[in-house]
């Protein structure tokens, strides 16, 4: 990090960037850094901005990721971005494929064009390990053959990311499993959350095909902790690192729910082919680095069917 003090998180009113904003100011390695948030607020998730760490220091600026003199301007002072905004869908989903792209890609490019303008070099982009594609465990050195508006959106958004380290962007590449678990801002469209809104509220688990698939997943703490970790270790610096503490199928997950609430149900249906395939990441890269995985799938569905407990 240079003389400028100022850590930007785009995105950072989101369902990660509402743990990570927490967590960095907390974290002595970050001492004497205001926390810049940047984020459209689109998705109405005020609840991100509320209640934060008291005697530190936050800025937010309300923009889109796409409107350049906005993003330029938020640059001032920066000495690091945490590229967090993005339209985020479930990763084989098909809805809305041109602002999927607008978003992740062009938006990706906006950012990074903007930190070169602006003189700053360094980045941490918050991937999806969904980009590789069906199969796996794959290894960061495996092909990438994403499938679906998301997965491609964001493999485009590496491709630009990388191409610009010739103008000297620093990047680290952290391409995360599905994530779960409460947080302040929360998402419910990914299968953990999902599952637990569903048994929470006392409707059926919907499992799409057999629920063999498997899927890699980490806790949203664990997510802040890989980025966090990520920043502050010069290590990271042009690396691309696999982030998954768990991989699990969907009937292992909808069982851990019944452990938790036993009258939870399930119901299996064909209606959506796509959602029937697995794909898996290996994380030993990561934790070789220093990094290891501390919440447990149990732990972190026993948090967010906690939130239901009048049902």
């Amino acid at each position: 990090m240079d003389d400028k003090n100022v850590i930007l998180i785009t995105g950072g009113a989101g369902y990660i960037g509402s743990q990570l904003i927490r967590d960095l100011v907390l974290d002595a390695r970050f001492d004497g850094f205001t926390v810049r948030i940047y984020d459209s607020l689109r998705h109405k998730n005020f609840s991100a901005l509320m209640d934060l760490p008291a005697a530190r220091r936050y800025e937010f600026i309300e923009g889109d990721i796409l409107d350049r003199l906005n993003l330029q301007r938020a640059m001032q002072d920066v000495a690091m971005v945490v590229h967090l905004a993005a339209i985020v869908t479930t990763p084989l989903s098909f809805d809305h494929p041109e602002w999927t792209e607008q978003i992740n890609h062009w938006g990706t490019a906006a950012v990074v064009d903007c930190m070169v303008r602006a003189g700053v070099s360094r980045m941490i982009y918050a991937s999806s390990a969904s980009v590789y594609g069906p199969g796996g465990p794959f290894k960061e050195t495996d092909p990438c053959r994403p499938i679906g508006p998301y997965a491609i959106s964001k493999r485009k958004a590496e491709d630009e990311i990388r191409q610009a380290e010739v103008r000297g962007i620093r990047a680290t590449i952290v391409r995360l499993g599905t994530v779960f678990g409460s947080a302040p801002a929360m998402r419910f469209d990914a299968t953990i959350n999902r599952f637990a809104y569903l048994a929470g509220v006392r409707r059926p688990m919907v499992i799409y095909g057999s629920g063999n698939q498997v899927r890699p997943f980490i806790h949203i703490r664990d997510v802040s902790s890989v980025l966090r970790l990520c920043m502050a270790d010069t290590t990271f610096v042009g690396e691309t690192v696999n982030a998954a503490a768990e991989h699990l199928s969907l009937n292992a997950i909808a069982v851990a729910v019944q452990r938790i609430i036993p009258e939870a149900t399930t119901r299996y249906t064909d209606q959506d082919i796509l959602t029937e395939i697995s794909y898996d990441v290996d994380a030993t890269k990561l934790m070789q680095m220093g990094w290891t995985p501390q919440v447990s799938l149990e732990e972190g569905l026993k948090e967010v069917l906690e939130r239901w407990r009048g049902f």
